[in-house]
């Protein structure tokens, strides 16, 4: 059975709704709903405001939603926040969370209307990451979960004569190396190496984890400079930019989702990036040259074949003065408000964005739908090896983040030595930890 899903499935869902709106009105009052103040990146943003709409209709609700693109979020919205301009509820990635909490501008959940009953649902690695460093707080909902995975041109190696993709990073190498050689590509490797916090670091772990190597110890210290499998993961991208493997416009795209359209152009064999933009580039052919389905996905190369995995969130201002407006939004967004988890499926069918509820890949709708572009099953055993680290709720870490993309891209370059880059990555952490 073939199910297409666009935006206006929004829309339509809300006829599904009118038995909510009883539940609705189990939380509402008599009073009229206060102003919410919403912001997010700008990811799909008219799908956001049809959520907004959605709620406001259902729910009497009165939010307003903006945007704010994507390199300037965080700093933009901290800005605003200690100049006294509240926004209620905001998106907030993993490693910017614990500090956003630590500094006042977020709070804690757990005493709110309903948030036992999340927590209980919640796969418990996605719950512990949205907890405070001390464990003591949930500070943000769920607004998706992903991890790295390794994607694939199959037209593009079936031309080479390779029937079935890499299953060694030795592989992988080789295989891009032929199909330079026969210029069927310029670059056929596409790493995830944007700048942005989304880009080269978690690219850096997860070919860490894919190798065995522990990135931090058990006080968040940074250990790489110890670890002889991330220098082998370093060694392997310094080889592959050297010999002309990868392109060098990925060191300035200003986003992975930037990066991930141009593997619309088929113009490369392989592509390491977050699990959710297959769903683009093999399931809208109207984008993409490798849709339907001629893009895909496999396992992760490595000794051990982990890869990264994070939750990003909506987050709570410790400001707001519409407490109870506010959170009834949040519930509607990363939570069950419509006791249809509404908003976290219609997210998965859109755009493929997974989350922590494991219930949801019970509904059919979603199987369905993924199978137009991933293999479900593949990429639930990918989620079985995945890693989670506990440094991001360090207070140090986002800086360290965004200062160490540089020495990391110093390293890919060749300008500086695998050795000594680890070594420098590691006094950077000492210096803000």
């Amino acid at each position: 059975m073939t199910t297409n899903i666009t935006r206006r499935s929004v829309l339509k869902g809300a006829s599904l709704l009118g038995a909510a709106v009883a539940t609705g009105a189990t939380f509402g009052s008599a009073r009229a709903a206060q102003t919410v103040k919403f912001a997010g990146w700008t990811f799909k943003p008219e799908t956001v405001q049809d959520y907004v709409n959605l709620y406001n209709q259902k729910f009497a609700g009165d939010v307003k939603y903006e945007t704010v693109p994507w390199p300037q979020y965080h700093p933009s919205l901290e800005t605003r926040a200690f100049a006294g301009d509240t926004v209620d509820v905001m998106y907030c990635t993993h490693n910017n969370r614990e500090r956003w909490y630590e500094s006042g501008m977020i709070r804690g959940l757990d005493e709110l209307q309903g948030m036992d009953d999340l927590k209980k649902k919640m796969s418990p690695a996605n719950l512990d990451g949205l907890r405070s460093k001390d464990g003591k707080a949930v500070i943000g909902l769920p607004y998706f979960t992903s991890l790295f995975v390794l994607m694939y041109n199959e037209p593009m190696l079936k031309q080479a004569g390779f029937n079935e993709p890499a299953r060694s990073w030795d592989e992988l190498v080789d295989q891009c190396l032929k199909l330079k050689k026969d210029k069927l590509s310029d670059t056929p490797y596409l790493p995830n190496w944007n700048p942005t916090q989304s880009g080269t670091m978690p690219q850096f772990m997860t070919d860490c984890f894919a190798e065995g190597a522990q990135i931090f110890d058990k006080s968040n210290r940074l250990i790489v400079d110890q670890e002889p499998a991330a220098a082998r993961a370093m060694e392997r991208w310094q080889k592959a930019y050297k010999v002309g493997l990868v392109t060098p416009e990925i060191f300035t795209k200003p986003s992975s989702t930037d990066t991930h359209r141009m593997m619309w152009t088929g113009r490369y064999a392989y592509h390491t990036n977050h699990s959710y933009f297959l769903k683009t580039i093999a399931g809208e052919p109207q984008n993409s040259q490798l849709a339907p389905k001629k893009a895909k996905m496999t396992m992760y190369p490595g000794a051990a074949g982990s890869t990264y995995l994070w939750t990003d969130s909506y987050v709570l201002s410790a400001k707001t003065k519409v407490l109870d407006d506010a959170w009834k939004f949040m519930r509607f967004l990363g939570g069950n408000l419509n006791g249809d988890w509404y908003v976290q499926r219609q997210w998965c069918l859109l755009s493929g964005l997974d989350n922590p509820y494991p219930e949801m890949y019970q509904d059919q709708r979603v199987v369905q739908s993924y199978d137009q572009w991933i293999d479900l099953g593949l990429l639930r055993k990918q989620y079985d090896k995945a890693k989670v680290i506990g440094a991001f709720k360090e207070p140090w870490y986002s800086e360290y983040d965004t200062k160490a993309v540089p020495i990391v891209h110093n390293m890919i370059r060749g300008s500086l030595t695998v050795s000594k880059g680890l070594k420098d990555l590691v006094a950077l952490q000492k210096s803000l930890g």
